[in-house]
């Protein structure tokens, strides 16, 4: 209805068609247009009112109460009544009637015609205004009898016009439009609202309307820069944060100090947490140091057996294995091997001495934080790791074997509060994004391949409604690696510092059976090459891996000095700094033969970590069923089944039948996930579970190793590739050749998962994945299983 303003006629209304008018109304306007031409009448129509007026008979419109001039005029608030005597009444009937034989005449020849849409308008708009106003008969006003068909359009037209042309003269004075009398019963019955009203019902649902929720933001989330976009690549050890923009990651240890509310008298020997299992320490002159240094030249098998000392019986046993194997290979390769390694190692080890280095002179020296000097209650990060006063901090990590920690934390709340400090001081302090900066932001968050539910609904709702982000995408690692290496397909194998995942990766999708979890890393890494250094009298008595700095040090001893190449098995001589609070620098020197050859392979024999850690319980915590090692699909046994032997009962003398057994039957297994499987098996469930036979040769041949855990370590791939080629399937003969394939454009292979979260979330493919703050309100975690690539 928009339009009906001056000068201007429609096709609905009855003075524009005269099919519409009846009586004398019709006939005048025929008679006014004549014999004109469409043209020419339509020119006739523009020439003003006084044209118009000239050619109408301006008597008898008036007696029918319509009005001739078509511009916008301010009609009063009541609307005079119309004096009809019975004479033109009579008059009006019988031309109605005179038109209506005419028309039915003229049509009789004729096919009948659809009835056209103005003139069902016009006859809807008088068959309303006749039904209302019939109720009213008290009112000579509201007579239909006395009111002209014709006038009825019209005037509906011109209460309109008046309306509007107030409403402009108000808002042209600066004033309100506030209607303050009524145009009579005709414009409140006829009045035209700007808008479709919307039932209660459907303004206040809480059903989907589309993509972007009820109320959500019609607009895109643009993230073709980056620059608005935070990828979090959470860790048991590290958190990498940093911009999508951002070549690389920044790096902060992912753990919180918290002051202490009673306070603690300090220990000189700190105990271990939950779980760790602090290696025995050899005395100075025990026996099997004696026994060893007695040993003479000739022989090495007696040196090694004379090296072993009473300790735990598995991991002796695996440890004389190992290296009645190693001696194996040496002599395979022709390698010459160093006789009595392990009696020179013992005896230059335990005369060494450390050598006093003063602050000023120490390069590299370590500025320790005075737990006075601290402001707040909570340190995070770097600075968490280098205060000096243990007695008045208690540092925690939240994660723990790649999920939250249980051993440290009593509650979810208390986990996701350390969580948010975290992630908050690292967005000040690495991005220098302020907190009220974080509502503008988008943020990635990179979990794991096998997820808690839990764990992931509270990390997206302390993301969007506790820290305030706009946006959250959320994707899996082993999926996110492959978009940061560029690889269509790939079995992605994580070692991580305490979690190893495994998993089948195509076109982006992981494959839920083939995905594998066990809780073992770098860390179990450390703790045997301690234990080996424990062994070889390590010069440094005093370290605890339960004090942040002496972990710090043997950890990059670990990544230092490790490797499974037999070119570097020798006796070598190393050296370290080991710095605490309140004290000179220490240097020391020690000899090595095989322990860092030999403690890369407890990987492949989880007896030997059992010894040093024990997984806890999740069956029991706050965050649910969580097993040390999860599968996709569980690992099967063979078991032999007894199928009971069906004899024909005859009259013959009964001869006893031996019944048959089946000795290849595959059940599966559930005690394996209580236990740690060796990570050489643990790929290869994961291959086989992958698909077909085809996607399993296409696997074997794209294997990608990420994480900080074993990456670095020189001659890892080539051993790797050869303990898979011995365990391969026996339905898989056409494998003959494993390639574990290297990151492209030499990577970083610890921040693949964090590049591919930024590769991702510029993708324009992934803009229906993003969940923004409103929808999260609207729909909570249910927008997690409508909008995530993986299965929910």
């Amino acid at each position: 209805m928009s339009g009906l303003g001056k000068g201007r006629k429609y096709a609905w209304l009855p003075e524009s068609n005269p099919s519409a008018l009846s009586g004398d109304m019709a006939r005048l306007q025929r008679s006014d247009s004549g014999d004109k031409t469409p043209k020419a009448r339509r020119k006739g129509r523009g020439r003003g009112k006084d044209s118009k007026a000239g050619a109408l008979d301006e008597q008898h419109l008036d007696g029918l109460g319509i009005s001739t001039d078509t511009s916008e005029v301010q009609i009063p608030s009541v609307v005079a009544p119309v004096e009809v005597n019975d004479a033109s009444n009579a008059s009006i009937n019988a031309d109605t009637n005179a038109s209506t034989s005419n028309n039915t005449n003229d049509t009789s020849g004729t096919t009948r015609r659809r009835r056209s849409r103005k003139d069902s308008v016009d006859d809807l708009v008088r068959s309303r205004f006749i039904n209302i106003n019939t109720q009213s008969e008290a009112s000579p006003l509201l007579r239909t009898d006395h009111i002209p068909q014709a006038s009825i359009t019209r005037n509906v037209r011109d209460a309109i016009t008046s309306e509007r042309s107030a409403a402009r003269t108000s808002r042209s004075n600066g004033e309100p439009h506030v209607r303050t009398e009524r145009l009579g019963p005709m414009e409140s019955t006829y009045s035209f609202p700007a808008f479709v009203p919307l039932s209660q019902r459907s303004v206040t649902s809480t059903m989907r309307r589309g993509d972007h929720g009820v109320g959500g933001p019609s607009g895109v989330f643009d993230t073709a820069s980056g620059e608005n976009v935070v990828v979090i690549h959470p860790g048991s050890r590290w958190l990498r944060i940093g911009r999508a923009s951002e070549a690389v990651p920044r790096e902060v240890p992912h753990v919180a100090a918290r002051r202490l509310r009673v306070q603690v008298p300090r220990v000189s020997e700190p105990t271990a947490p939950v779980g760790l299992k602090e290696p025995p320490v050899p005395s100075p002159h025990s026996a099997a140091e004696r026994t060893a240094m007695d040993v003479d030249n000739s022989d090495s098998d007696s040196d090694t057996e004379a090296f072993a000392y009473a300790g735990d019986s598995s991991v002796d046993s695996t440890l004389s294995m190992l290296r009645t194997a190693l001696k194996q290979h040496q002599r395979h390769s022709k390698r010459k091997v160093p006789s009595n390694a392990y009696s020179q190692v013992i005896s230059y080890n335990r005369n060494t001495r450390a050598e006093s280095i003063h602050e000023h002179n120490d390069p590299y020296r370590v500025e320790w934080i005075d737990a006075s000097e601290v402001e707040g209650d909570c340190v995070t990060g770097e600075a968490a790791l280098r205060i000096a006063d243990d007695g008045q901090f208690v540092s925690r990590w939240p994660i723990r074997n790649g999920c939250f920690n249980i051993e440290e934390y009593a509650s979810i709340e208390d986990v996701l509060g350390d969580i948010e400090s975290i992630w908050t001081q690292a967005l000040d302090r690495e991005l220098s994004i302020q907190r009220n900066h974080i509502a503008q932001l988008g943020v990635v968050l990179v979990i794991p391949d096998i997820f808690n539910r839990t764990e992931v609904e509270a990390l997206a709702c302390m993301l969007l409604q506790r820290m305030g982000f706009a946006h959250l995408l959320v994707q899996q690692s082993s999926a996110l690696v492959t978009f940061g290496a560029g690889f269509s397909s790939a079995c992605v194998v994580d070692v991580g510092a305490q979690k190893t995942s495994i998993t089948c990766v195509e076109d982006g999708h992981c494959s839920p059976e083939s995905r594998v979890t066990t809780m073992y890393g770098g860390d179990d890494i450390t703790r045997f090459l301690y234990h080996l250094f424990v062994r070889s009298h390590f010069p440094y008595a005093n370290a605890r891996l339960s004090r942040s700095h002496d972990w710090m040090l043997l950890n990059d001893l670990r990544e230092r000095f490790c490797t499974v190449n037999l070119s570097d098995v020798n006796i070598r001589l190393h050296s370290f700094f080991v710095r605490t609070p309140n004290a000179n620098t220490l240097k020391y020197e020690f000899k090595a033969y095989d322990e860092p050859y030999q403690a890369p392979l407890c990987l492949f024999y989880p007896e030997i970590m059992d010894a040093y850690y024990e997984v806890p319980n999740y069956g029991e915590s706050f965050v649910g069923d969580v097993t040390p090692t999860r599968f996709g699909i569980l690992p099967t046994r063979a078991e032999s089944v007894v199928e009971p032997a069906i004899v024909p009962q005859t009259d013959a003398i009964d001869v006893p039948v031996d019944p048959p057994t089946v000795p290849h039957t595959f059940v599966p297994d559930p005690q394996a996930q209580f236990m740690r499987m060796p990570l050489d098996a643990a790929i290869t469930h994961s291959i086989v579970h992958s698909g077909s036979i085809d996607r399993a040769r296409k696997m074997y041949a794209s294997i990608v190793i990420v994480g900080g855990g074993v990456a670095f370590i020189p001659g890892f791939d080539s051993l790797l590739s050869s303990r898979l080629l011995q365990i391969r399937p026996d339905y898989l003969p056409s494998v003959d050749r494993i390639d574990i394939v290297a990151p492209p454009r030499d990577l970083d292979p610890r921040v693949l998962a964090w590049k591919g979260g930024a590769v991702l979330s510029r993708l324009d493919t992934a803009r229906e994945m993003w969940v923004s703050q409103k929808e999260w309100a609207d729909f909570g975690s249910r927008m997690l299983r409508d909008r995530v690539l993986f299965q929910w």
